[in-house]
């Protein structure tokens, strides 16, 4: 109970963080700013945001408790996971592309993406200022956990992300299937999030 209380604050803090960021994403389906394709594109671009703010989590375990493990984890990591994340983009666009190369696809997040981009990145952010700095998370997570924690909640959310996309295509890129598609992911998110933070503070 005393370490769930002492989480309590910058956890909650970071989880409003998170949803306000998927928000912006939710207001642009439902005032059809942006297709199903690019609702997807979106989320798939916040795997590469977890995938560096990962790297960064590495790196401060390194710099601060001298875990010399983490030098060979960091390249692994980024090799391993920028393959997934990869082989995932790839079948995201050639699945909804409709016909883009991954290449052009992820020009379109310079373009009209880069604001909702943006905010994801600057809620990962605060989330590691919050959580990972400010509650000590660093002073205790194994590296062996800092490895594998991406994996199960991109996992998931790759499944939701998908699965919405089919619907929202058979629908016909109805605005009420991308919404479904947003608030479904807000809630994978949220619980991937909690469990996460809860059991790296758990040591």
């Amino acid at each position: 109970m005393t370490m769930f209380l002492a989480l309590k604050t910058p956890l909650l803090a970071s989880s409003a963080a998170l949803v306000l960021a998927n928000l912006v994403p939710l207001a642009g389906a439902l005032l059809g700013y942006w297709s199903s394709f690019e609702l997807m594109l979106l989320f798939w671009a916040e795997n590469i945001v977890i995938g560096l703010f990962q790297i960064l989590r590495m790196a401060t375990v390194l710099g601060m408790r001298r875990e010399r493990e983490v030098l060979a984890l960091i390249p692994f990591f980024a090799m391993h996971y920028g393959l997934f994340t990869y082989v995932h983009g790839f079948f995201l666009v050639l699945l909804f592309g409709g016909g883009l190369t991954l290449d052009a696809a992820v020009g379109l997040l310079g373009g009209g993406l880069l604001w909702p981009v943006l905010g994801l990145v600057a809620s990962h952010g605060l989330s590691f200022a919050l959580n990972f700095w400010g509650a000590g998370e660093w002073r205790s997570v194994a590296p062996n956990a800092l490895m594998k924690q991406p994996y199960g909640r991109v996992v998931l959310l790759h499944l939701v992300i998908m699965a919405g996309g089919f619907i929202a295509l058979a629908l016909q890129d109805a605005t009420i299937a991308l919404a479904l598609l947003v608030l479904a992911k807000i809630a994978v998110d949220l619980r991937a999030h909690w469990r996460e933070h809860r059991a790296a503070a758990a040591g």
